[in-house]
């Protein structure tokens, strides 16, 4: 079973821990330069920025507790990676029709347990141009990814990683990027006094299919980073899951 783990290269990992450690996230793996979080669904790890992987940069990865069983899954639906040696050691690299690249790691022992909330989940979202939403859509199910939310328009697809963690697939006019992105399963509000009390500005915002909770992004002045309330009005979206 796959986990949603995005990387987020920054130059300010203080400001993230208190953002994350707000939000009840835990310290699963510590490094020089390169911190992981577990969320209460999915993980988020932070690696210092560098002239490759500037600040704000965010790619797509994920976790997997058994590396050679996942490929003999992958591989037959038709997923396009190989198997080799990375900076981190061994890993599938997979190379998207859109050109995105990104790696499935084995996952690594947590030195800390995830969050018994499963509430807030990591969801980063790959953006694409239109032509390739299918490309990317066939690729996240190969990775074992199980999809939930579609809207009617084709623009938006998001996934369900059985291990923790979710991802959504966004037709764009520009090329292939990935965007940070968190949702919560519960009422966004409640997140702001934890927010507030650890010196985190936080807005809330009402969106025509949610609400959502944007906070500072540490790396982008300016931008924002986007907790989307769980989406309960599927008006024009249709929706795997069945109805609780």
């Amino acid at each position: 079973m796959i986990c949603a783990s995005p990387i987020r290269f920054t130059a300010d990992l203080a400001a993230h821990r208190r953002y994350l450690d707000a939000l009840g996230a835990t310290r699963v793996t510590t490094a020089p330069g390169w911190e992981v979080f577990a969320l209460g669904s999915g993980r988020l790890a932070l690696h210092a920025a560098s002239d490759q992987q500037p600040s704000g940069a965010t790619v797509l990865a994920w976790e997997v507790p058994d590396l050679d069983a996942w490929a003999e899954q992958a591989r037959p639906a038709g997923v396009p990676f190989e198997i080799g040696m990375t900076g981190h050691g061994t890993a599938a690299i997979v190379t998207a029709p859109d050109g995105t690249t990104f790696t499935v790691d084995p996952a690594a022992e947590a030195e800390q347990p995830a969050p018994a909330d499963p509430a807030l989940s990591v969801l980063p979202i790959w953006y694409t141009p239109s032509a390739e939403v299918e490309g990317a859509r066939r690729v996240v199910t190969g990775l074992g990814g199980i999809q939930r939310v579609t809207a009617d328009s084709d623009v938006w697809t998001d996934f369900v990683c059985p291990a923790g963690g979710l991802v959504a697939v966004h037709a764009s006019d520009d090329g292939p990027d990935v965007e940070l992105g968190f949702e919560f399963d519960g009422d966004v509000e409640s997140l702001i006094p934890a927010l507030e009390a650890a010196g985190v500005e936080a807005v809330l915002i009402d969106e025509t299919y949610s609400r959502t909770l944007q906070i500072p992004d540490p790396d982008r002045e300016g931008r924002m980073l986007w907790i989307n309330e769980k989406q309960q009005d599927l008006y024009g979206y249709s929706s795997s899951q069945a109805p609780a």
